[in-house]
């Protein structure tokens, strides 16, 4: 039996694409191994969001390699974001032997199995279909995250990712319900919504067909318990869409949001289409619908231009904010783009402590949030996940870490509970449903 080994990088959307990718494998008779071993096909979804992602890349790009040394009959296959970008970098590595764009991630079994079939690899600049691919399993047994949107139109200052992704592409409703409908008779429950920029989902399209619609309709499988949307942009977080969050009885109350940073200064200078205002504005609307939301916002620290100044106003702007979690960015230098250029690039070292910071921040948000959630006794719902050191375990429905003992086995079952005290990193909790 042949094997096939995967490494992904980055986001969510990689991780679903290589679950996609790896599965068509499994199908066709191929079984999964680890990456360090020998294999008859090595899979590399790349990514370029900084240049610690380009290096853990390139790295495994060399170790495939090496294993090829070892097994000649083996298959290097790479593809993501920073071979998008930088395709003749990758073939300097070595015999690497298919570079797949990222718009074609669903051909790469058939152009590795066909006799003769042209190497595919194109621009993406005027890409306008979105690349179906569906799978009957995840890296994650518990939830199942599904890319439903791809590209982005924004071309933010600092950002290389609309170069590697293209512009906007919505994925065929009929598809992700379909995919969704798949997962749940494969025992999922709770579904994760991605995109390059998931507010963006429909928008290319005449139909008005748009997220608050695809949620609805998702809402009415059988099976779903639990919906949750992955980063999506402050802007697009519209009345429709807080209406749909209202009405809904399976949106997660978690909503991750970039800000990127608190200065309208920098804001304007990022090419961000929002204000500090506005970013309030939109974070007190979500908490009008749900009053006990969970509130993740992504932050860069170092951006060109950041002074001492400015970077203290991020700061006090975000102690002021309700919100419950940072993830804090390094600012990192892409090249072709507009931030690449600029004038005033900050220092790793003040980047390094300003970083700390925010984290310092983020943590002592984090547990607020989580002694306001217990004093309040609010219920937490969730997939449970599996058992450690007696406890249960799972991720909320709030983005809580919570435990719980129970002498049934309860993996993937949806549990619903109420917190009692604090644990680890979370809520120790006791279930309400048996």
């Amino acid at each position: 039996m042949k094997k096939i080994a995967s490494k992904t990088f980055g986001c969510k959307v990689n991780q679903y694409e290589t679950s996609c990718i790896v599965d068509e494998f499994l199908n066709r008779g191929y079984k999964k191994c680890e990456f360090s071993e020998i294999a008859d096909v090595y899979i590399i979804n790349t990514c370029t969001v900084t240049n610690r992602t380009d290096y853990k890349s390139r790295n495994a790009i060399r170790k495939a390699l090496k294993k090829k040394q070892e097994y000649s009959n083996a298959k290097v296959v790479v593809t993501g974001c920073y071979s998008q970008r930088k395709k003749e970098e990758i073939k300097a590595l070595g015999a690497v032997d298919l570079i797949v764009d990222n718009n074609s991630k669903s051909k790469i079994y058939r152009l590795l199995n066909t006799k003769n079939e042209p190497e595919l690899f194109n621009s993406l600049v005027n890409a306008c279909q979105f690349d179906e691919l569906s799978t009957n399993q995840m890296l994650d047994k518990t939830r199942a995250f599904v890319k439903v949107q791809d590209g982005c139109d924004y071309f933010c200052a600092y950002c290389a990712i609309p170069y590697a992704r293209g512009h906007s592409r919505s994925r065929d409703k009929d598809n992700v319900l379909k995919q969704i409908e798949k997962l749940v008779a494969g025992g999922y429950k709770e579904f994760v919504l991605g995109g390059i920029n998931l507010g963006l989902y429909g928008k290319e399209k005449e139909d008005h067909y748009l997220l608050p619609q695809l949620i609805d309709d998702i809402e009415k499988i059988e099976g779903v318990k639990l919906i949750r949307l992955s980063s999506i942009e402050p802007e697009l977080i519209t009345n429709e869409l807080l209406t749909c969050f209202k009405n809904s009885k399976k949106v997660c109350p978690h909503f991750h949001i970039p800000l990127q940073v608190g200065s309208d200064e920098l804001l304007k200078k990022m090419n961000r289409r929002y204000t500090t205002s506005q970013f309030t504005k939109t974070i007190k609307s979500i908490k009008n619908v749900f009053p006990n939301a969970a509130i993740g916002i992504d932050v860069i620290t170092g951006v060109p231009g950041e002074t001492d100044r400015l970077f203290q106003q991020t700061y006090d702007y975000l102690k002021d904010l309700d919100f419950t979690y940072l993830h804090v960015f390094s600012y990192s230098k892409r090249p072709g783009t507009k931030a690449a250029e600029m004038k005033d690039q900050i220092h790793g070292n003040v980047i390094k402590a300003r970083t700390k910071e925010l984290i310092e921040l983020s943590n002592h948000k984090t547990r607020i949030y989580q002694q306001n959630i217990l004093n309040k006794g609010i219920e937490l719902s969730a997939i449970a996940e599996q058992k450690v050191n007696d406890y249960w375990t799972a991720l909320s429905d709030h983005f809580i870490r919570i435990y719980t003992k129970d002498s049934e086995d309860i993996s993937g079952k949806y549990i619903k509970s109420k917190p009692i005290k604090m644990r680890n990193d979370g809520l120790e909790v006791i279930r309400l449903t048996k």
